[in-house]
């Protein structure tokens, strides 16, 4: 297995400061799998996940009747027609067969992650670094992608930018790291995993399976646990003893968002 890079991707720095926010719950599971689960693209609540802007939609045909006339070859309309069709249909066939596991990437905490994340005011959150991440994910059987992703206004914009994404040739992966801008408080770096076998079928997951668990190395993985705004010592306790009941001997410290203020 190797981490894969692409052109298309962005790449994280090394030392940049990833946050994945959890339920205490979540955090326990992650602990006892030993595992990241990596949740399918399809399941994701933005039925935008995946799809194309609208500009790049509208421009298929007229970019199939420029590309005849740059080969000097009859325009077949119907035949650009299919072809549109069949990758509307990839698009979608890449959706459900892609599994994705986010990060946050931040220097410090976020408010708004710990409203969106934190169940019943219970949750961690774990931070790792770029060079963690990467080290990571060079070890489990699966191929991995990696890419921070990119935000862009899908009524407006198209996908090339000649600094932030200087590429012009046609990709499938391409939607995968892409996200209306409307999303951009996430600040995603994503790890995902195409399954291939997955793109051919309709019928690859079972009804109630939203993903599945990609084994890593915990001790690689976590730098630190940080705990919610509003944890106790005796949460600190708490995440302490299961901490160290899977074997790992990590920092946990407290929420800057509950520290005290200077007048």
């Amino acid at each position: 297995m190797s981490v894969h890079p692409h052109p298309v991707y962005t790449p994280i720095e090394a030392d940049a400061t990833l946050w994945r926010y959890m339920s205490l719950e979540k955090f326990q599971r992650l602990l006892a799998d030993r595992a990241l689960f990596f949740c399918r693209a399809d399941k994701f609540s933005d039925i935008y996940e995946g799809s194309i802007p609208r500009r790049e939609a509208e421009h298929r045909i007229s970019e199939a009747r420029r590309a005849a006339d740059f080969y000097q070859q009859h325009f077949d309309e119907a035949g650009a027609l299919a072809t549109i069709r069949d990758r509307a249909a990839f698009h979608q066939a890449f959706k459900y067969a892609t599994i994705v596991n986010c990060w946050h990437i931040n220097p410090n905490e976020s408010d708004g992650m710990w409203r969106l994340y934190m169940d019943n005011n219970e949750g961690v959150a774990i931070q790792t670094t770029g060079a963690r991440i990467t080290r990571t994910m060079e070890d489990p059987a699966e191929d991995i992608e990696m890419s921070k992703v990119r935000y862009i206004d899908y009524e407006r914009d198209i996908w090339y930018h000649p600094e932030d994404f200087p590429h012009r040739s046609y990709n499938m992966i391409t939607p995968l790291i892409h996200k209306r801008a409307e999303f951009g408080h996430e600040q995603e770096f994503r790890l995902f995993h195409l399954i291939e076998v997955a793109t051919r079928t309709t019928d690859y997951w079972q009804p109630d399976q939203h993903g599945r668990n990609i084994p890593v190395n915990l001790d690689t993985l976590i730098e630190r646990v940080c705990l919610h705004p509003t944890a106790t010592e005796a949460d600190c306790n708490n995440v302490l003893n299961l901490l160290a009941a899977a074997g790992l001997d990590k920092p946990v410290v407290f929420s800057q968002l509950n520290s005290q203020p200077y007048y």
